[in-house]
């Protein structure tokens, strides 16, 4: 494992005819940079798509070229049925590993619950049934992909499986949220290195402590640094210092004063809808949805 570690994001919009084109320049900023990994957002491969698939083999050899480790998502087919993958490919082109989606987006707006006609896909693809960490030359790292940052837990297995650096690609307009990012830093004591598609806000945010994230200006209070602010194409770097990380994971104080005999509902099939009998359903179909990820 290294010290530090170089980690380009890179902010894509969803094109897939000319998404290859579009990642040429970024591995070459990447690589001026001296990054170690480059990372693309959630679908950003295509849509139903095999990893034989030209677009895939055309991101590995780019891969291959700069020497790079990098990551990037798509909708990846198995036979008849289908997952949200994020690829991980190493410094010489050859797939490493996936990570599949283990928390569906699946809905319409503003609750994006049930999984309606036109709204399902995800949940009727293949989930993911574990929180994954590749070991990287430089280090441990871990990904979630869009939806699964909502949940608490999974930052926290991720990055108690060792994770030192967790990256969220989401495929989705809107923006990086903050708050989820900053709180997975400061309370798992991880990196975050977040990007997105059609959105903004792209970023990294690091738990306290001081020199993890070493780039250049002045943190933006409660906001992720360094970050791309607007929209479009575009991308970031940061040098993380992981030796300073590793120290502060060593003292994590919600680590050491975690209480894990108080948290056992957190692995309960908690039914918190039934809480409100007299609230009404938006929608016919959910009461044969409730509790359900897959369908």
């Amino acid at each position: 494992m290294h010290d530090t570690a170089r980690i380009t994001l890179v902010q894509l919009h969803q094109d897939h005819d000319t998404v290859i084109e579009r990642m040429r320049p970024f591995f070459g900023k990447a690589a001026a940079f001296g990054s170690d990994l480059i990372v693309f957002p959630e679908y950003t491969l295509g849509q139903r798509i095999p990893v034989s698939h030209e677009r895939v083999v055309a991101f590995r050899d780019l891969a291959a070229r700069y020497g790079i480790y990098a990551i990037a998502g798509l909708v990846e087919t198995h036979g008849t049925h289908w997952a949200t993958t994020a690829l991980v490919v190493d410094r010489q082109g050859n797939l490493l590993g996936r990570y599949y989606k283990t928390h569906p987006a699946a809905g319409p707006p503003p609750h994006w619950w049930p999984p309606i006609a036109g709204q399902d896909a995800e949940a009727r693809g293949i989930l993911g049934n574990q929180f994954t960490v590749f070991r990287l030359d430089f280090g441990p790292i871990g990904i979630l992909q869009c939806y699964d940052g909502y949940f608490p837990e999974a930052w926290a297995c991720t990055s108690y499986e060792g994770a030192e650096v967790i990256l969220w690609i989401n495929g989705r307009g809107g923006m990086i949220e903050d708050y989820f990012c900053k709180m997975a830093a400061h309370g798992y004591g991880c990196v975050v290195g977040a990007n997105i598609s059609n959105g903004r806000n792209t970023g990294f945010a690091a738990p306290p402590g001081g020199d993890i994230i070493i780039a250049q200006g002045q943190p933006e209070p409660a906001r992720l640094f360094p970050r791309r602010a607007e929209e479009g194409d575009g991308c970031v770097h940061a040098v993380i210092n992981l030796a300073r990380l590793r120290w502060g994971r060593k003292h994590l104080r919600t680590m050491h004063q975690r209480r894990p005999e108080l948290y056992h509902r957190l692995v309960e099939d908690v039914k918190l809808w039934q809480d409100y009998p007299d609230v009404p359903w938006d929608d016919d179909q959910a009461w044969d949805l409730v509790n359900k990820a897959q369908l």
